[in-house]
């Protein structure tokens, strides 16, 4: 009988032999009363051992889901497969050794012991009778919860606060056997960027390459690339590889801050950036071309991000890992130690080799219009194929303005910057929605993109977000650039034909200039050299101190505050973090009626390109017909100019206002408007 009892206790099978001493027609024959409570007590223990020995033979390490235990209900769902699964089961393991070793040394002292007593072999093991008990909890917690990945950290800890000693010591078991998996992951995410997560796990995510798509994708890998030479063709590819990953705030464990987490993905996608390096493909080539090989792979080693510090920051992970107790401070140190190192090697690279200054300048010239002489140029080119207006897109319309791009950069001599620079228009109806953001139009100058060919390793610096809020702010300049351009040619128009009767038509050109010009002088000068310079101070400093992150997040304030100050920043997008965890999705977008500031400025920009199309086709004098659209185009635009006025009085009480002020003053001189609006024109 006690080696069936003992063998109760070790086996997992669903019938337990000791069961049938409990039937009352046998019990009240052979067992007192006492007996048959430590018997049931007994089964008890053997049922929880069950229990947990069933859910281990599902989900641990040798079986990995394909066991499926006969006792399983056929309308129960088994748990999503996992590395942090089956190390939390194999956590469970260690726990349970030890009762299966006191089973198996009971079974030995019986054999030498024949006459050992029930109440021995229940003494000894009913020490684990509350312990499998809270094991069945956490168990329990992990089936109905379906806890998946770094999931389970936070619910550990959470029943690692625990009075009873064995409850504790079993938690602390289980939490070491699934902080494996974690500081594995992360180990690699950090020194390598790459991680091995089949079963999207990891706090870390690839998203979908398509943009519509769904912003996490279920078992994925990540894997390191291979050495690659960066030209112009694999652009796009750093991008869908640097840029696929995202932060999933659901698997972050509570107790690790979300700004640990930014620093996290920060420093993997420096590293994975540092994969693509072409320097490397040349070291590859000439490794084996004798003593010049070896003079470049020294030369290359001495660059190596890590250099002699891997080995010493793999001692700190495997320290981490031997910790009997959680230390988030430590955590946080070792990751901005490493983020350090990566900052430093990441910031010689970018002033350096990739001479960032010239690049943002690059950026200013073409994105913001900074080369205002080769814009006015390529309106030139445009004009007579009425490329910006007018025209129906076509798949011959980016050739068109590609080459009056060039045409435009030939004539006032411009280098080989130029060929950093396309444009592009979307093909097809779904594209042109998507790229219209700031207004409603159907010109091509509502849908054009400057392409830039971003240079290595600055794809860090202009991610795929960064260019699509530069392309926003290009159309608006852009737009407004025309506008000026059209005014200006309406002028000279009107100066030919010498117009004798037209005066009101004149002296309205003369106020749609007067307020373009100095909407246009408030965006390049007031907001564009303005932050441009503060950029360039804050990137100089950064230098100095040989910190990228500064430089990333100097460049990230200068774009906010550009996109403030010129009325395209919303509070949809007001608030989002421009971090490294920006996705491949379209962001930024610009609605139009969040912000009334841009709202009114599009509906005045609607009447000058009306206006000027009128402007060419009324007669000297005007017709009743022509008088009266005329007077609407006059009344609707001073209507404009009173409610924009209004709205910038009310922005200027704001902080930060300063700029504000000034676009006020260059509007409103000597209060000209606001005293001619307030009386009927």
């Amino acid at each position: 009988m006690i080696h069936d009892i003992l063998f109760t206790l070790f086996s997992s099978n669903a019938e337990l032999p000791i069961e049938n001493f409990t039937i009352p027609e046998v019990a009240s024959t052979f067992l007192h009363p006492g007996e048959i409570h430590i018997l049931e007590e007994l089964i008890r223990i053997a049922n929880q051992y069950k229990e947990i020995k069933k859910f281990v033979q599902q989900y641990g390490t040798l079986t990995a889901g394909l066991l499926k235990p006969k006792q399983q209900k056929p309308t129960e769902e088994p748990l999503p497969q996992g590395l942090y699964l089956q190390a939390f089961v194999d956590g469970l393991e260690l726990v349970v050794k030890p009762y299966r070793d006191l089973v198996v040394e009971l079974e030995a002292k019986y054999l030498k012991r024949p006459n050992l007593s029930l109440m021995f072999i229940f003494h000894q093991v009913s020490q684990y009778r509350s312990l499998f008990g809270f094991l069945l909890q956490l168990i329990s917690g992990v089936v109905t919860q379906r806890i998946h990945g770094c999931a389970l950290l936070p619910y550990l800890q959470q029943h690692c606060l625990h009075g009873n000693d064995a409850n504790y010591e079993a938690v602390k078991t289980i939490q070491k056997s699934v902080y494996v998996i974690f500081l594995k992951q992360l180990y690699g995410w950090l020194m390598h960027g790459k991680f091995v997560d089949h079963y999207g796990e990891f706090f870390i995510q690839q998203v979908e390459s398509n943009p519509k798509a769904s912003l996490t994708t279920g078992g994925v890998t990540a894997q390191q690339p291979a050495h690659t030479s960066v030209n112009t063709s694999d652009s796009a590819s750093i991008n869908t590889e640097l840029w696929r990953y995202e932060i999933r705030r659901e698997m972050l464990p509570y107790y690790f801050p979300a700004s640990w987490a930014e620093k996290v993905l920060f420093v993997g996608q420096t590293v994975l950036m540092c994969h693509f390096d072409p320097r490397q493909q040349i070291v590859d080539r000439a490794a084996t071309k004798g003593r010049k090989g070896a003079a470049l792979a020294a030369a290359a080693g001495k660059e190596n991000l890590w250099g002699e510090h891997e080995q010493e920051l793999f001692r700190k992970f495997h320290q981490l890992q031997n910790e009997e107790n959680l230390n988030v401070t430590k955590f946080e140190h070792l990751v901005d130690e490493i983020k350090e190192q990566v900052t430093k090697h990441m910031s010689m690279i970018v002033i350096e080799k990739a001479d960032l200054e010239r690049q943002l300048r690059l950026m200013k010239d073409f994105f913001l219009l900074g080369r205002g002489e080769l814009f006015s140029e390529f309106l030139t080119q445009t004009q007579s194929l009425k490329l910006l207006i007018g025209k129906e897109i076509n798949d011959g319309t980016t050739r068109d303005l590609n080459r009056a791009l060039q045409l435009a950069a030939n004539s006032i001599n411009l280098g080989e910057d130029i060929e950093q620079f396309s444009f592009e228009l979307p093909c097809g109806k779904d594209g042109i929605e998507e790229s219209s953001f700031c207004y409603e139009t159907k010109s091509a100058v509502g849908h054009i993109m400057l392409k830039y060919k971003v240079k290595w390793p600055l794809h860090l610096l202009f991610s795929p977000r960064i260019l699509d809020r530069y392309n926003e702010m290009f159309r608006f300049l852009l737009r407004i650039k025309k506008i000026q351009h059209d005014l200006l040619q309406i002028w000279s128009y009107q100066r030919e034909r010498r117009m004798k009767h037209n005066s009101e038509v004149v002296q309205l050109r003369n106020k749609l200039m007067f307020l373009i010009n100095n909407l246009q002088y408030y965006l390049q000068v007031d907001v564009l050299e303005s932050q441009f310079a503060i950029l360039m101070a804050a990137i100089a400093n950064s230098a100095k101190q040989a910190d990228f992150e500064r430089i990333q997040r100097a460049h990230t304030i200068f774009q906010a505050n550009v996109l403030s100050l010129c009325f395209l920043l919303t509070g949809s997008n007001s608030g989002e973090q421009s971090s490294l965890s920006a996705t491949t999705t379209m962001a930024g977008v610009i609605q139009v009626q969040e912000n009334p500031v841009l709202t009114i400025l599009d509906s005045i920009l609607s009447i000058v390109d009306r206006f000027c199309t009128f402007c060419l086709l009324c007669k000297d004098p005007m017709t009743k017909v022509e008088r009266n659209e005329f007077l609407t185009y006059e009344q609707g635009f001073m209507n404009h100019v009173d409610s924009l006025l209004k709205l910038l009085i009310g922005l200027k009480a704001g902080p930060s206002s300063a700029p504000l002020s000034q676009l006020l003053l260059r509007l409103d001189f000597n209060h000209w408007f606001s005293s001619n609006t307030q009386t009927p024109v």
